[in-house]
């Protein structure tokens, strides 16, 4: 088994769980959460490492290479939706994605039909939105999807997304980007690349959605004869996370793989502008740069003078090339502007307004830089250098005096400056004072802080692959602890309908991220970020729940598997249903909050009861077990010793009907409760009459001798006048006789 696993996937080393920022007032005060529910694989974005040496100079994925072959009887084919059978012990190195690998199919009501299956690694949020759209509608252009679902992959014993594919019969357009090819003439592209590729972009603009896995090693011929062209995959890792960073706009290249963004269909237009500059020069034009050189010559000179400064395009061609890498949106070629000019109907080439050109070279980390965008992100991969450089001013002597940008320089003096009497805030620090001013320098820029760069609409990703790599919030809590999103917003001299919902957004994540109880903290954020991520909670490591109507069944069925002791809930599970559950739970997850273990208890019942009776679920045989034998601290919440032994003889009946309303009927009925209450009331008075009458026949704190003495001494004296007076009476009546 072992072996079995080191053959599937990548594992990755353990990591322990480090606690959330405690940040003051304004910080993340949650408990640490417990460690991702799946281990995650070690996950090497495209763009990660220096790019694999080819001889066309083109940056690759790493796709994984073939595997030992698995044993088919220990390792029997896997039914997915109870119709396509994947087979493990048959996997298909050459179909494999970044971040998936291919295995033989079959459709079980067409067995001769050629189909695979991409099997996700776990531990990496999916498309799971566009996954539900491609069932439904296919793309024409794109490599056509025909179902997906969770599958238990036995080589891993865990379960995780399968996804069945129609196989590309011709295979890839290029295995890979390190093999010489033959590249395409300019008579050849529009119908080869332009059309199909256009085709796909524009279908997915429709429903919403952008590719953001265009590259020349992502397409694929559906037939042998290797006519017909298409777009591979996009499904298996987030967006943009395995595009190399050349084929990324610079907003986006510059932030991590994880924090790119969801993107749009200019992002693809651009992606499809330095694809064709590949296939039409064959190499890659900026083989010779580092990443960081071609970023930089990207922001000095346009991506289009970058690129092709020393190459020669066809004249024909240089008008659609130089559009769709135009580095502004508002200039870059639409889907529309490409079908124009496929239909004949030209355009004045657009002209790149050069960035204004320094006096001087801002000289840092060894390099000369053109740019205030090139020093942002040198500046956020050198932090201790950057400060020195910022708080010496130089920064700001070169922006008044090389650039004559005066407006930058006196806001980089506002961010230096520390108010009176906050010396010690967290603003001071160096790695916040790193990013705004790298924020002030770009603001189109990703948002860059300890490593961590994203764009605002690709934080629910980075913060959910640094979860799963890393088992811990730290920087994603701080990040929000210290409003950076905030800053980010207030840099921007217009702000837009977007900035302003991003902003309102991250303000209620912020207010999530301060509330120390079950359902908020960092893993609420968690999941109001990315919602079709799977329930990260330890007790569901080997199923994958996404969906909350599965929730309630898939705890049920790990009950007779888990320790009894422990309780089926956790912050990821509160976390989950509050995000996810149309119901207000607000006040369940208050009780489940209270330090008091009856409390916490009665809540934890009532909450799932609530989920059982709205969603109309049948019986919950295994949790009602689970539930029932953790209620003795609940039980115990009532007086009456008769009233707790019906409870517990009640209760094994209840387990048997796997009703959870019912059984919190019995545990915490008002009724019940209103009259083990007034009967308690009712003793509780009792008791204190019998108490003050016992201590008024006993008493405390008196001579116990002295009162027998005197109530003798009363006792002699009241029989002795009763005596005298019978006495007296008897000599009188005998007198008179």
């Amino acid at each position: 088994m072992v072996d079995a696993l080191n053959q599937a996937v990548e594992t990755a080393e353990a990591q322990t769980d480090a606690s959330l920022p405690h940040v003051g007032s304004d910080g993340v005060s949650a408990p640490p959460s417990p460690s991702p529910a799946t281990p995650a694989p070690e996950i090497k974005p495209a763009n990660g490492a220096p790019a694999k040496t080819s001889s066309t100079g083109i940056p690759e994925p790493d796709r994984g290479g073939p595997l030992p072959p698995l044993d088919d009887a220990l390792f029997p084919p896997c039914a997915l939706n109870d119709r396509y059978l994947i087979y493990p012990s048959k996997a298909l190195p050459d179909l494999n994605s970044p971040q998936a690998l291919a295995y033989k199919a079959e459709d079980r009501r067409e067995p001769g039909r050629p189909i695979f299956a991409l099997i996700c690694k776990p531990g990496l949020p999916i498309r799971t939105g566009l996954l539900k759209e491609l069932r439904t509608q296919g793309i024409r252009g794109m490599l056509p999807m025909l179902d997906f679902g969770p599958l238990f992959w036995s080589p891993i014993d865990q379960t995780t997304i399968a996804i069945v594919f129609d196989r590309p019969l011709g295979g890839r357009m290029l295995q890979s980007t390190a093999d010489r090819f033959t590249r395409i003439t300019e008579y050849e592209i529009s119908k080869v690349i332009f059309e199909p590729l256009s085709q796909a972009i524009s279908e997915l603009a429709v429903i919403s959605y952008a590719h953001r896995a265009i590259r020349l090693d992502n397409l694929f011929y559906m037939d042998k004869e290797r006519k017909n062209l298409v777009l591979g995959e996009c499904l298996t890792s987030p967006p943009g996370f395995d595009q190399p960073a050349i084929y990324e706009p610079l907003n986006r290249a510059f932030a991590m793989p994880s924090g790119r963004g969801d993107g749009m269909i200019y992002d693809d237009m651009y992606a499809l502008g330095i694809l064709s500059l590949f296939v039409l020069q064959g190499n890659n034009p900026a083989a010779r740069f580092s990443d960081d050189e071609m970023l930089s010559a990207k922001a000095e000179k346009g991506t289009y003078q970058a690129m092709c400064e020393n190459e020669r395009i066809t004249a024909s061609l240089i008008e659609p090339v130089r559009g769709l890498l135009a580095d502004e949106e508002f200039e870059r070629w639409n889907i529309e502007a490409l079908d124009q000019w496929l239909n004949g109907q030209r355009k004045t080439p657009i002209q790149r307004r050069p960035a204004t050109k320094p006096k001087a070279p801002f000289k840092f980390g060894a390099r000369d830089h053109m740019t205030v965008r090139s020093i942002a992100q040198a500046f956020s991969k050198s932090v201790p250098e950057a400060i020195k450089i910022i708080r010496s001013g130089k920064l700001e002597h070169w922006l008044r005096t090389s650039i004559d940008a005066p407006e930058i320089a006196d806001s980089l003096l506002e961010i230096m400056t520390i108010p009176k009497g906050h010396e010690a805030s967290l603003d001071a620090a160096d790695d916040v004072l790193v990013s705004k001013v790298c924020m002030r320098l770009d603001p189109h820029g990703p948002i860059r802080y300890k490593h961590f760069s994203f764009l605002p609409d690709g934080f629910g990703v980075a913060m959910a692959v640094e979860y799963l790599r890393k088992g811990n919030f730290q920087i994603p809590g701080e990040v929000l602890a210290r409003d950076l999103i905030g800053f980010w917003a207030g840099v921007h001299e217009k702000k837009t309908v977007e900035i302003s919902a991003i902003e309102r957004s991250f303000i209620s994540l912020r207010n999530f991220a301060r509330i120390n109880e079950m359902g908020y903290g960092m893993e609420r954020c968690l999941y109001e970020l990315n919602q079709t991520l799977p329930c990260q909670s330890p007790l569901l490591n080997k199923t994958y729940v996404d969906h909350i109507d599965d929730f309630l069944s898939a705890i049920d069925d790990i009950a007779d598997h888990t320790d009894k002791r422990s309780r089926p809930m956790d912050k990821h599970i509160a976390a989950f249903i509050d995000t996810h559950f149309k119901y207000d739970v607000t006040p369940h997850l208050k009780a489940l909050s209270d330090p008091h273990e009856e409390t916490s208890l009665i809540g934890l019942l009532s909450l799932y009861a609530l989920m059982q009776w709205r969603m109309k679920i049948p019986a919950l045989y295994g949790l009602s077990s689970w539930l029932g034998g953790l209620l003795a601290p609940a039980i115990g919440t009532y007086h009456s010793r008769t009233t707790r032994r019906h409870i517990e003889q009640e209760i094994p009946a209840l387990v048997r009907q796997g009703s959870l309303p019912e059984l919190f009927d019995l545990i915490d009925n008002a009724d019940r409760r209103t009259v083990d209450n007034s009967d308690f009331e009712a003793a509780q008075i009792a008791f204190a009459h019998a108490e003050v009458e016992i201590e008024g026949i006993v008493g405390e704190g008196i001579d116990q001798k002295k009162v027998a003495l005197e109530a003798g001494e009363r006792t002699t004296a009241m029989l002795a006048i009763t005596l005298s007076m019978i006495a007296t009476t008897v000599i009188i009546f005998a007198t008179t006789m």
